[in-house]
C-alpha cells in the first residue's frame, strides 16, 4: 500500500514542496528507474480537483501512466485530460511545460508502482500496446459530469463507452494487461481508489 497520505494538507506536510531546480534534478537522476505502467498521481489546485479529492477521500485528483520507449531512451506520460482526451507527452514536461504555458504542473505529483506489474516485461508490453492503440481517444465528458452528479447529489452507475476519464483509461489499460484495479465503492473509478490498494508502492514525490 502506498504511503498513507489522505489529504492534500497531509501531503504538503509529509513532503515539503521543493523548488523547480531541485525537482528537475531529482527527476534527471531517477529517470532510468521509471517503468512502463508506473502510475503518476496528481493533486491539483483547481476547485474541481478539490471536489474529486473530497468525494474520493483522497489527496489525489488525477492519474496517468508512464510509458518508456527503450529504443529511443524516451520517457512519456500518457493521460486522459478534459481538454485533449488521451495524450502522450514527455515526462519532463511535468516540470517544464505541462499545460503549454512553459510552467510546471500546478499542484503536487507522486510516482508509484504496482507490485504485480513490477518488473514484468510482458505485462508492461501489454500496457504499452493498449496505450498506443488508444491515443487521441476522446475524454469521457459524460462520465465526468456523472461523477460530478454523484458527488453533489447521489449515486449513479458507471457510464460505459469508448471514451475515458483519467481513471477509466488507467483502469482499462491495466485490465488489458490482466491486472485488476479497484473502483470507488463499486460506483466510480477514482485515483484515490488506486492509491489505497495494497499492491501499490510509493516511489517518490516528484513535485
Amino acid at each position: 500500500m502506498a504511503k498513507g497520505i489522505r489529504t492534500k494538507k497531509e501531503l504538503d506536510k509529509i513532503a515539503e514542496y521543493q523548488n523547480f531546480g531541485n525537482n528537475l534534478k531529482f527527476y534527471d537522476a531517477m529517470r532510468t528507474e521509471f517503468n512502463t505502467g508506473d502510475l503518476i498521481f496528481f493533486s491539483g489546485n483547481h476547485w474541481l480537483s478539490g471536489l474529486i479529492r473530497w468525494k474520493s477521500k483522497s489527496a489525489w485528483s488525477h492519474v496517468g501512466m508512464v510509458i518508456r520507449i527503450e529504443e529511443m531512451d524516451r520517457l512519456f506520460l500518457v493521460e486522459s485530460i478534459l481538454e485533449s482526451g488521451v495524450r502522450l507527452l514527455p515526462m519532463s514536461f511535468l516540470y517544464k511545460n505541462y499545460s503549454g504555458n512553459n510552467r510546471p504542473y500546478d499542484g503536487r505529483v507522486a510516482w508509484a508502482r504496482h507490485a504485480i506489474l513490477g518488473e514484468d516485461i510482458q505485462l508492461q508490453n501489454k500496457i504499452r500496446e493498449f496505450c498506443m492503440d488508444n491515443l487521441t481517444k476522446q475524454y469521457d465528458r459524460k462520465e465526468y459530469f456523472r461523477i460530478l452528479w454523484r458527488s453533489l447529489v447521489g449515486m449513479k452507475s458507471l457510464f460505459e463507452d469508448d471514451k475515458y476519464t483519467c481513471s477509466e483509461y488507467v483502469y482499462e489499460a491495466y485490465k488489458y494487461a490482466g491486472v485488476d484495479l479497484p473502483k470507488e465503492k463499486g460506483v466510480f473509478i477514482s485515483p484515490g481508489a488506486f492509491w489505497r490498494q495494497e499492491y501499490l508502492n510509493l516511489k517518490a514525490i516528484l513535485i
